[in-house]
């Protein structure tokens, strides 16, 4: 990966709608070269989507937070078991399973508090195997998420 992929990468994370032509352009190579450029990040799996960048206030999500999870036991049952419900838990936007103190974290969306907690109670304290449940309620986001740090890698 050269300098050029770099920045092709830098600037679709920050605007994955950018034309072709544009791009091209910012560059200083023929559209027909950026097409190819972004054609073989794309097939290496660099580039592995698009999406769109959302407010989650406008849909409805006036609560965030981080669940921390402790499994029971740390056998393969449990473990693909919490796996598989936390995948069917549409609130849930990203879960990592992690070292230290607990075993997962997760970032819960919910429409209010009371609705996080039912989450909680109904969907991710039910799930078999489960633990310790801790919650980081989010107050506000102080650096939102702005993609990989290309020139660091």
């Amino acid at each position: 990966m050269d300098k050029i992929d770099k920045q092709i990468l830098k600037t679709l994370q920050q605007d994955g709608r950018k034309k072709n032509n544009e791009l091209a352009k910012e560059a200083g190579l023929a559209p027909s070269s950026m097409l190819e450029r972004v054609k073989k990040l794309e097939e290496k799996k660099i580039i592995t989507r698009y999406r769109a960048v959302m407010d989650p206030v406008k849909l409805g999500f006036n609560a965030q937070g981080f669940v921390c999870i402790s499994l029971t036991r740390h056998q393969v049952d449990n473990i693909q078991n919490l796996e598989k419900e936390i995948n069917e838990i549409p609130n849930v936007r990203a879960c990592y399973h992690v070292t230290g103190r607990f075993d997962y974290l997760i970032h819960l969306v919910a429409k209010s508090l009371d609705d996080f907690g039912n989450i909680i109670k109904d969907k991710v304290a039910t799930i078999p195997g489960m633990g310790k449940i801790e919650t980081f309620f989010i107050y506000s986001e102080v650096k939102p998420d702005q993609g990989w740090p290309i020139d660091a890698a």
